[in-house]
C-alpha cells in the first residue's frame, strides 16, 4: 500500500469491504432469517447485529454480491454457463406468487390479498437479502446514536397527482405529511454560518482548491474570480447560469421553439445555439440521470437548466413532473422503505410492531417472521427466481383455464419450485424474457428495451464534523470528480429519532452524482476512462453503464470518498482515516425505469412497455418498467393493474373468447 493510501485510511479495519458485507454475510443471514429461530427481541433488541439484521449492512448494498449473480443473463457473462441446476419439488403450493418485494410486488400482494381475502395464501419472492426493492433502508449506530438514510428510492412525489389505488394504499398505511412530530431543523447549520461551497481536485485543475460562496450553477464575480477556471470558461459560466436575457433562438415563434428544443439534446443546444466553451458542460451534467447527451433541451428547459431565460416560452403548468408539484411531495427519513416496511406489516402483523408510521420509524423489522411455514403471506429472501412456466394442457376454446404457474428460483446455490394459479413478475422487466421465454416475440422484444438507468446513494459516517463546522461548510459541489456532491445530511427530527445537533456527535455524509449518466465524471470512471461517443442510443449507453458499475470494485468507491474529502477538508483538520467510521454504497444497476426518449424513440405509437406488460397466461407484468414512470406511485398503480388482470382467475371464473 502506498503512502498516499495510508494517509487516506485504505488501510483501516472497517466494515466494507465486498466479501465480508455481500456474500458471506448475507449467506450467513439468509440461514438464520430462514429457520425462523431467532426471536423478536432478538433481532429488535441490543443483540441485533448486521448478520440478522440487514438495513445494518455497510458495503456494498443495493445490487449487493450474492444478489444477482444466479440471474439466467448473468451466469454466461460470470463464465457460470447457462444451466441451472436440477429443481427440488418443494411441494408448496400457492394462489399467488409475486415475483420481487419491491414497492410494486408487496403492493401486489397487498391488492391480491384485498380482492381474494385475509387467507388468500401468498408468497413474495427476492433476489436481495432485504425486502423493498429499490426503496432500501440504511441504519447506522454509533456512540449510541441511531442514523437513518435511504438507500434507494427516497420519498413519494408530487402526492396531488397521485393515482386512486396508489393513493388509497398509503393512506391505509397512515402516511401523511405535516405531522408536527416531523421538523427538519436548517438553523442547526445556518447559525453556525454554513453553507455551500464547492471543491475543484487537483487532478482536474492542478491544485485542490475550495471555494466559498456561490457555487457553478450561481455563479458571482466573486466566486468566479477565485475558482481556477480559464478565462473563456469563466466567461461562458457567467453568461449561462446568470439567467442572461438573450433569446437563442430568434425569429421563430413559441411554437417553432418548442419543436426544435425537442428535436435536439441540450448539449447541442449548449455547444451550437448558446456557443458555450466545451468546459461548460462539466457544470450542467444532464437533468435527472440523462446525461446533456441524452436528454432534450426542451426538457432541460423543463427542468429549469440554465440557457433558456430569454426565450419567452411559457412553461405548461400543473404536469406531473412540473417543478410545482415538488411542494407535494413527501418523505420519510427511511426514504420509502418505510412505506414497504407498513406494507410488509399489513401483510405479516408480527413483522413490526405497532404504532403510527413516525413511531415505528425507529423500531425494527423482524426478520424472522417474513417466511414462517403456515402464515397465508410469506416473505422469502435471497431467492433468485430464475423460471416461470405454465403446467398443464392448454384449454380449449371456452374451457375454463386450470393451468397452474411452475416458479423456480435459487437458493443457498440449489434451484426449489413452487406452484402457483396466479404470477405477478414484479421485477425488473427486462428480465421477464429470460424467466419466461415462452412469451410472444414481440413482447420479449418490447421487455428487453425496458432498460434501467443505473444510481447509488453513498454514505460515510463520521465520529464528528467539526472540519466542516471549521470551514463553515454543509455541502460541497465537486466538478470533474467521481462524486458530483457531497454534504452533511439534512438535520431533521422524526419521532424519537433526533439529528446531530452538536458538531462533536457523529453525523451522515451524503455522497451524490450517480443518477444514471449524468454525472460525465463518474461514468468516465466506470467505463475506464473514456465516455461513449455522442449520439449513442441512450439504452447502450445505460448497459455500458451498468456493466461499469457491477465491475467497480468497493475500493474505488472508497478511495474517491476519501480523496474528495480530504481534499476539500483537510484544511479544517479532516482525517479520513481517522474520521470515517463506515462506508455504505447502495449502488443499483438497474435504477430509475426509463419512458420514452424523444431523441431515440418514435413518439407515435404504443411505447414498448405498453406492448411488454400484456398478460400471458396466468403471469401479470407489474414494476414501474410497465409505464415507463420511475415513481414510487407508478409502481403500486402497476401493481394494481396487474392484480385486475388476475380477477376473473382468483374469482374462479373465466370469460368466454
Amino acid at each position: 500500500m502506498n503512502a498516499e493510501d495510508r494517509d487516506l485510511g485504505m488501510s483501516r479495519d472497517i466494515s466494507r469491504r465486498d466479501f465480508v458485507n455481500g456474500v458471506a454475510v448475507a449467506t450467513g443471514a439468509a440461514a438464520v432469517l430462514s429457520s425462523g429461530k431467532a426471536s423478536a427481541d432478538d433481532i429488535a433488541g441490543d443483540a441485533m447485529t448486521a448478520a440478522n439484521y440487514p438495513p445494518l449492512r455497510t458495503g456494498f448494498r443495493g445490487n449487493h454480491p450474492g444478489s444477482y449473480e444466479s440471474a439466467p443473463p448473468m451466469r454466461s457473462v460470470m463464465g457460470l454457463g447457462p444451466a441451472m441446476p436440477d429443481a427440488i419439488d418443494t411441494g408448496e403450493t400457492y394462489d399467488l406468487v409475486v415475483v420481487g418485494a419491491g414497492l410494486s410486488g408487496l403492493a401486489a400482494a397487498w391488492y391480491y390479498r384485498e380482492k381474494a381475502g385475509p387467507n388468500a395464501r401468498i408468497l413474495i419472492l427476492d433476489n436481495h437479502d432485504d425486502f423493498g426493492g429499490h426503496a432500501r433502508r440504511c441504519e447506522f449506530v454509533y456512540n449510541g446514536k441511531k442514523l437513518l438514510a435511504y438507500g434507494g428510492s427516497d420519498y413519494m412525489v408530487s402526492t396531488v397527482t397521485w393515482p386512486y389505488d396508489a393513493a388509497r394504499l398509503v393512506k391505509s398505511l397512515g402516511v401523511a405529511a405535516g405531522d408536527p412530530r416531523d421538523q427538519f431543523h436548517p438553523e442547526i447549520y445556518k447559525s453556525r454560518g454554513m453553507g455551500a461551497a464547492t471543491f475543484f481536485n487537483k487532478t482536474a485543475f492542478g491544485r485542490d482548491v475550495l471555494v466559498h460562496g456561490a457555487t457553478p450553477q450561481k455563479p458571482t464575480p466573486e466566486f468566479l474570480a477565485q475558482a481556477p477556471l480559464a478565462e473563456p470558461v469563466r466567461a461562458d459560466l457567467m453568461r449561462l447560469m446568470t439567467d442572461a436575457k438573450i433569446d437563442y433562438l430568434p425569429g421563430l415563434s413559441s411554437e417553432e421553439k418548442i419543436h426544435k428544443l425537442r428535436s435536439m439534446s441540450y448539449r447541442d443546444y449548449l455547444l451550437n445555439v448558446v456557443k458555450v466553451h466545451p468546459d461548460v458542460l462539466a457544470y450542467t451534467n444532464g437533468v435527472w440521470c440523462l446525461s446533456n447527451d441524452t436528454v432534450t433541451a426542451w426538457f432541460a428547459y423543463f427542468r429549469y437548466k440554465p440557457g433558456f431565460a430569454g426565450l419567452g416560452v411559457a412553461r405548461p403548468y400543473g404536469s406531473p413532473e412540473s417543478p410545482q408539484h415538488e411542494e407535494t411531495s413527501y418523505g420519510t427519513p427511511g426514504g420509502n422503505h418505510s412505506i414497504a416496511r407498513l406494507i410488509v406489516r399489513s401483510l405479516i402483523p408480527d413483522a413490526l410492531p405497532a404504532g403510527d408510521f413516525i413511531e415505528v420509524e425507529t423500531y425494527r423489522t423482524n426478520y424472522a417472521a417474513l417466511d414462517r411455514p403456515g402464515q397465508p403471506t410469506r416473505l422469502r429472501l435471497s431467492s433468485t427466481v430464475v423460471r416461470a412456466k405454465h403446467v398443464g394442457a392448454p384449454p380449449h376454446q371456452f374451457e375454463p383455464d386450470n393451468r397452474e404457474v411452475e416458479v423456480s428460483y435459487m437458493r443457498d446455490g440449489k434451484c426449489n419450485t413452487v406452484r402457483a394459479k396466479d404470477v405477478v413478475m414484479a421485477g425488473f422487466n427486462a428480465m421477464v424474457p429470460y424467466i419466461c421465454p415462452e412469451l410472444p416475440d414481440e413482447q420479449k422484444q418490447a421487455l428487453h428495451l425496458a432498460v434501467r438507468a443505473i444510481n447509488h446513494h453513498t454514505y460515510a459516517l463520521l465520529r464528528n464534523w467539526h472540519a466542516f463546522e471549521k470551514l463553515k461548510v454543509a455541502t460541497v459541489a465537486c466538478p470533474k470528480s467521481f462524486f458530483s456532491t457531497f454534504g452533511l445530511q439534512v438535520p431533521r427530527s422524526f419521532g424519537t429519532l433526533q439529528p446531530s445537533m452538536d458538531p462533536s456527535e457523529p453525523v451522515l455524509v451524503t455522497f451524490g452524482g450517480g443518477a444514471g449518466i449524468s454525472n460525465e465524471a463518474y461514468i468516465r470512471d466506470l467505463l475506464g476512462g473514456s465516455l461513449p461517443e455522442p449520439g449513442t442510443p441512450v439504452r447502450d449507453q445505460m448497459r455500458q453503464a451498468r456493466m461499469g458499475l457491477l465491475g467497480t470494485p468497493f475500493e474505488r468507491f472508497e478511495r474517491a470518498i476519501r480523496g474528495q474529502m480530504a481534499g476539500a477538508l483537510s484544511s479544517g483538520g479532516f482525517d479520513p482515516a481517522r474520521d470515517i467510521v463506515a462506508i455504505t454504497v447502495n449502488r443499483w444497476g438497474h435504477g430509475y425505469a426509463l419512458g420514452r426518449n424523444l431523441l431515440f424513440d418514435d413518439e407515435n405509437g404504443p411505447g414498448p412497455f405498453e406492448i411488454g406488460r400484456r398478460k400471458f397466461g396466468h403471469i401479470s407484468i407489474a414494476n414501474s418498467d410497465a409505464s415507463g414512470i420511475d415513481n414510487a406511485q407508478t409502481a403500486m398503480d402497476e401493481a394494481a393493474r396487474a392484480v385486475r388482470e388476475l380477477e376473473p382467475r382468483m374469482y374462479g371464473y373465466y370469460e368466454s373468447i
